[in-house]
């Protein structure tokens, strides 16, 4: 892992998710760009007071004296051994971010799940699944509450009704060889001893054979609350989940699914694209 990406729109808890970002890229010796996209005519005026800038120049001048604020923030809380380039882009976050993350051909993209305001759960959660449709590179969603730490255990959820990509499967592996950690993998099926079911499983065991893993099945079709629970149970640092056609992190994170979100609150979550 050589660059990582970290979007910011400067709320608490997008700075948080740099936070983490940071001592991540220390860890695995990897360089940071901290990004902002900004919209230079609000959607809505009257919600900023007519408190904005006159000029795109002037926003783009007050975004980057923010991001190079964050970045010597990051330096003092954790040295300066990680290498920190700031981009402001004008626009709509989406297609910015997915911008910067091919320019920079970067490893990994971080967000965070929520913003500040109390309708933003929905709003930020619905941007961080959209970016899992746009996004060229994998995506770490971080909670507002989660904590950096040594990632060793991590549970991959996989839907044996459509089999992952190989190609994804292949990212996730690499992705657990450079954390060295181990892989739970969590399989949900509605007929668990199905000789089908049975021969997909060991097929993914065999995928796995180079990493230390362990691989369960379990009875049932709600693929996600089963994973939630898992993870729970098995203290897991990572969840990791190969997104397919349906959308899962939609229904994760909007569309009312607040039981399940907070049970979220702590455990970041990768989507290998």
């Amino acid at each position: 892992m050589k660059t990582i990406v970290a979007a910011t729109d400067f709320s608490p808890n997008a700075n948080r998710a740099t936070h983490f970002a940071m001592q991540l890229a220390r860890a695995q010796h990897a360089q940071l760009i901290l990004v902002n996209a900004f919209h230079f005519w609000p959607a809505n005026p009257a919600e900023t007071g007519g408190n904005f800038a006159l000029s795109p120049r002037a926003m783009h001048d007050d975004s980057q004296k923010s991001l190079n604020h964050l970045a010597h923030e990051l330096h003092e809380t954790y040295g300066t051994d990680v290498l920190i380039q700031c981009i402001t882009k004008e626009g709509y976050a989406m297609p910015a971010i997915r911008e910067v993350t091919q320019d920079k051909k970067a490893d990994l993209l971080i967000m965070s799940t929520v913003g500040t305001a109390p309708q933003s759960a929905q709003l930020m959660g619905s941007v961080a699944t959209e970016m899992v449709a746009q996004t060229n590179v994998p995506l770490l969603l971080i909670p507002p509450s989660a904590k950096y730490a040594d990632i060793r255990n991590v549970v991959l959820g996989i839907d044996l009704d459509t089999p992952p990509d190989a190609v994804v499967l292949d990212t996730a592996i690499g992705f657990a060889r450079q954390l060295g950690c181990i892989i739970n993998v969590l399989c949900i099926n509605d007929k668990p001893n199905d000789p089908v079911v049975r021969h997909r499983a060991e097929h993914i065991r065999h995928l796995l054979i180079q990493i230390p893993h362990t691989l369960t099945i379990l009875p049932g079709k709600d693929v996600y609350e089963s994973l939630l629970t898992f993870a729970h149970a098995n203290k897991a640092d990572l969840i990791m989940m190969l997104p397919q056609p349906h959308n899962w992190l939609r229904q994760l994170f909007v569309d009312g699914e607040t039981e399940r979100t907070a049970r979220l609150t702590d455990i970041p979550l990768l989507a290998i694209v």
